[in-house]
């Protein structure tokens, strides 16, 4: 079983290196045929927990100390420090696991990873994929078969530039297939969700209309074919992108992120924005909230939508706070409110509907130039905070970057810690009571 509130494990994480991905793999045209790279098997070419790449960490130090704003809050039952890297993006798996992927280094370069555990944190298995190039992991979701659609980035060469890069695996990590979408200029992927019809969409920026920076949404089947494109600008006057995107109640995509607004010939302010699309990529509306925000992530419920991410109170350049919004189903905001942590900067990073209809929401305070902690709080449908918590309380440096609701109604966060020492980037995952 889990381990109590405030027990930690002694955290390594051995992964080995063997050759051959397996799984078959299709032409993607001019993108070099990605090596798929076993991180754990027998035939171990490379471990990541030996020097120089990684150590054994003890995380006791972080939770020492319990803080929390409210007698409501969770408590950590487990964790994991993982090899040196970064998680982008967690869920729980079909059979009570958990699966994420990041970026590390195997191939040379920059890698997708994709990492399976079981219930109780112990990998199952790890593949990175990628070839000569840089690519990254953004988000993953798991297919009704069981398998796993990885969105990531790929930075093809000097004319390409970067790309959305799209992996679909068995549920034993061995992929079927992957395939690169992009313009002349940069495509840069933020966030996927899998839709309805066995596909996905993932949203973005992209750069390649004339060089504007453009909201940028892709349709893909479940056979990875582009099914349809929209970009959202007003063209040359700033720059536009999504950050987050979720799948509404009764078909359609709620995207959230960020778009300037040129307010004279040499100035421009950034608000948060919401766009809702059908099914088939109509526009329903697009919505402005908050000057100075900058929205990460959204969450739907069949009456309304709530965005988060953070707003600069005064200007662009003074220290941020958290910020929420929920619209109503046409675009309306019902509510919307910042949040002051007393720290020199407050950012939210993901959201999830709660088991019990409200909402859980990550991110990470900065006290000081020289500490961040992870952060995570719980909204009522009102934007009434029920409790908020501090994980990690220590002078280190914590974050968190994605969350999935879990079956016993807690939830996951995947983040990272770094070492102040070494300044070394260690993936965190952390397992919360409901």
């Amino acid at each position: 079983m889990l381990r109590s509130s405030w027990k930690t494990l002694m955290l390594t994480t051995g992964l080995a290196a063997q050759l051959g991905c397996g799984g078959p793999a299709e032409d993607s045209g001019s993108l070099e045929q990605p090596k798929g790279t076993a991180l754990t098997g027998l035939n171990a070419l490379q471990r990541l927990d030996m020097p120089p790449l990684t150590k054994g960490v003890d995380v006791t130090a972080l939770v020492a100390s319990e803080y929390h704003s409210l007698a409501l809050a969770p408590t950590l039952q487990n964790s994991i420090l993982s090899s040196d890297g970064s998680a982008s993006s967690i869920i729980q798996t079909s059979d009570g696991g958990y699966a994420f992927t990041g970026t590390t280094h195997v191939l040379g370069t920059n890698d997708i990873l994709l990492m399976k555990l079981d219930a109780f944190f112990n990998v199952q298995w790890a593949y990175a994929y990628g070839g000569s190039n840089a690519e990254s992991g953004v988000e993953v979701r798991q297919t009704s078969d069981g398998g796993f659609m990885i969105a990531g980035q790929i930075f093809q060469n000097a004319t390409t530039n970067y790309d959305f890069y799209l992996v679909r695996t068995d549920s034993a990590g061995n992929y079927y297939w992957q395939f690169p979408h992009g313009g002349s200029l940069h495509e840069y992927p933020r966030a996927m969700e899998v839709t309805p019809d066995g596909g996905c969409i993932i949203v973005g920026k992209t750069q390649s209309n004339l060089g504007y920076q453009d909201a940028y949404m892709v349709k893909y089947s479940a056979t990875g074919a582009v099914q349809w494109t929209k970009p959202f600008s007003s063209g040359a006057d700033g720059t536009y992108e999504f950050r987050g995107v979720t799948n509404v109640p009764g078909g359609g995509y709620v995207a959230v992120g960020s778009r300037q607004v040129k307010v004279s010939s040499t100035t421009w302010e950034t608000y948060g924005y919401a766009v809702k699309v059908s099914s088939t990529g109509t526009t329903l509306f697009q919505v402005s909230s908050g000057r100075f925000a900058y929205l990460e992530a959204v969450a739907a419920t069949s009456t309304g939508y709530v965005a988060v991410g953070y707003i600069y109170p005064a200007s662009s350049t003074a220290g941020a706070d958290f910020y929420a919004v929920r619209f109503n189903t046409t675009g309306g905001t019902l509510w919307a409110q910042s949040m002051n942590a007393g720290t020199r900067g407050d950012y939210l990073s993901d959201v999830q509907v709660a088991s019990d209809g409200n909402y859980v929401i990550t991110g990470s305070t900065t006290p000081s130039d020289t500490q961040s902690n992870m952060r995570v709080m719980k909204l009522d449908n009102s934007g009434v905070a029920l409790w908020d918590f501090y994980p990690y309380p220590s002078t280190w440096y914590t974050f968190g970057q994605s969350l999935a609701r879990t079956s016993d109604g807690g939830f996951i966060v995947s983040g990272g810690y770094t070492d102040p020492s070494t300044n070394t980037r260690y993936m965190l995952l952390s397992k919360f009571s409901p």
